[in-house]
This record gives structure tokens, sequence and C-alpha cells, in this order.
């Protein structure tokens, strides 16, 4: 191959890899990004370098292929990373998508040059039924077409789910047949989302109401345009109230200090029909919101410090411990009316 063919295979791929990363249709690099190239040598270098772009294969199904090449270049260099690591660890995951879908995450930690590293296996799509032995069947498959040894599994991470952990039938029972030296650890973001759902009923009763607002204001189109208009017109920082959602657990401090925050718009947004409307000028239920709005926030703040490559069980056992401290400290100080480590409340 030619050095001028070789050139265009070079930019034809990094083309490519630029299309991948904005999640743009693949049609752009034969469509837009193409005949922009070419219009922009010929207004600044002109005829030479145009006829140089046509070198660069851009088509439908040129930019699949590569994409589709890149990516199973990097799944083999992340393979050939842990076939060479003495020991690794999984995390798997069991989820449904915005379809209903169930899908099947797996995470992989594995030591590469005196290093942790983490990364995603695979993400794969599951049967209607997400038995432990189904679950179990599509990890064992991808693990022996990968030629990955189950006897340096040290380590497997699941939610609290029946089919994950169940001592005949999970997954974890299942994979310590096939990898003895695995450990199995409950994951501790997943502990903690378990024991916040047993909020003392005023508060669940706050919550729950915070969410029927939401969804009215964002459920439907024309409310959301029009609660957006008066944020913008009452100079507010934010013009949009966020979605909750059980999965992502990052969502209900979020959620909950947002409508905080946009609690002065919805007093004038929500009109007399709205059944909740009254609650929003509720001075003790305004308070609880508060008090949710930061308890959540700490819990977020607690939950980002414990992810990263180089945090351990130690690290994450550290940091628990202190925010037990934390909690009775700040219950001593509560009541004491002391509400500086509650910014929301204080407000």
């Amino acid at each position: 191959m030619g050095d001028e063919n070789m050139k265009a295979l070079e930019a034809s791929y990094s083309v490519t890899y630029l299309i991948a990363n904005s999640r743009g249709a693949e049609v752009i690099g034969e469509t837009l990004v193409k005949p922009a190239a070419k219009v922009m040598v010929q207004a600044m270098i002109r005829d030479k370098a145009s006829k140089a772009i046509n070198r660069v294969p851009l088509s439908n199904n040129t930019v699949h292929c590569r994409i589709t090449d890149m990516a199973e270049n990097v799944k083999q260099q992340l393979l050939s990373r842990v076939q060479r690591s003495r020991y690794y660890a999984l995390q798997a995951d069991e989820s449904t998508d915005v379809v209903n879908l169930a899908n099947l995450l797996l995470f992989v930690r594995y030591e590469l040059n005196n290093e942790v590293h983490n990364d995603i296996l695979f993400c794969q799509s599951m049967p209607t039924h997400t038995t432990g032995e189904a679950i179990f069947k599509v990890i064992d498959d991808f693990i022996k077409n990968s030629d990955l040894d189950w006897s340096r599994c040290v380590g497997i991470s699941m939610d609290g789910a029946r089919a994950m952990i169940g001592s005949k039938k999970g997954v974890v029972a299942r994979i310590q047949a096939v990898a003895p030296e695995a450990k199995s650890t409950h994951c501790c973001i997943h502990r903690e989302a378990l024991a916040t759902q047993n909020v003392q009923a005023d508060l669940k009763k706050v919550l729950d109401e915070a969410v029927k607002i939401i969804n009215f204001v964002k459920g439907r189109p024309l409310n959301a345009w029009l609660f957006s208009q008066l944020c913008d017109e009452m100079g507010s920082d934010y013009t949009q109230l966020l979605f909750h959602t059980e999965v992502h657990w990052l969502s209900r401090g979020k959620v909950l200090s947002r409508l905080f925050e946009l609690r002065e718009e919805l007093q004038v947004f929500l009109d007399e029909t709205f059944n909740l409307r009254d609650h929003i000028h509720d001075w003790k239920l305004l308070c609880k919101l508060a008090y949710l709005a930061d308890i959540f926030a700490h819990l977020n703040n607690l939950n980002l410090s414990l992810q990263g490559k180089l945090i351990s069980i130690l690290h994450v056992q550290d940091k628990v411990s202190a925010m037990v401290a934390k909690l009775k400290l700040w219950h001593t100080r509560l009541s004491h009316r002391e509400l500086d480590s509650f910014p929301s409340l204080h407000t």
C-alpha cells in the first residue's frame, strides 16, 4: 500500500473515532465531515488538497466497519491485559433499560504494571427470566470464550438480588463453585440504598409528594415549558426540575436540592387545581424537604468518595466509619438547634 493510501487509511480511522465519540450517525462522515473538509481546504489551500480529501474513505459502511474494528481491538487489548494479570475481580450488575429490557453489565478489576485498573468487560442483553442460572451462564460463556482463567478470580461483588446472592442457585454460589478463591462482597452503595428505603413515615410522605410535584411539572410538556419560562423571568439559577429515578443512586439528593432551590418559583407556578399546591407553602413540609435534600447530599458525597480505581475495602471502611461518626455528631448538634452542617435547612 502506497504512502498516500496509508495516510488516507489513517485519516479514515481518525475521523471514524471522532464520529464514534460524538455518538453521531455513521452516515455523517460521508454527508457532512468529508464535504466540510473539502470546502475548508478548497478555501485555504486550493485544489490539490481538495482532491486528496477525496481519497479518504468515509462512507456509511466504511465508518461502521471502522467502528467495529476499533471496538474489537479495544476488547482484545483489555482481554490481553486481564489474561496477563495474576488475579482479577468481577462486579456484576443486572438492570433494565428505558424499554424494560434486562441487561447484564460485567466489570473487571485487574493489575497492570503494579497498578490496579477498572474496566467494563461487556454489556449484554438477558433473557426474560433473569435467574441465577441464566446470569451465570452468560458470565461463564464469556470467561471461557475469552480464555480467562476462573482460578485467577479472587473477588465477586454483587447487589442484594436473590438471583445474585442465593446460597445455592445464586450467581455468587455458582461462581465460587468454579473459582474457589473468589471472595464475595455486597456492594456497599447498594446496602446504603436499601437502608435509605426505610425512611420514617413523615419524611417518606414528603419524598413521595416531592416526586408527585416533579412529575406534574416535568411529565407534561406544556407545564415544563411554562415553568421554564417562569424561572427565566424570575431570574432563577435553574429553569428545570430534575426527574427522580430509583436506578441512579445520585438522583434523590440532586432532585430534592433542585426542588428546594426552586420552591419560590413553584409557589407561583402551581395553581389551585393541583392538589399538592398548599404543601409547597407549608413551612414544616419545606423544613423536612430541606433536611432530606441536605442529608441525601451528604450521602451523595460519600458515594462519590467510594468510587475510583485506587479505592479498596480499607478506604471504604474508613470513609463509612467517618460518616457514621459525622451522623452522631450531627444528631447532637441538631438537638441543640445548630444547623451549620445542613445549609438548606439552615436557610
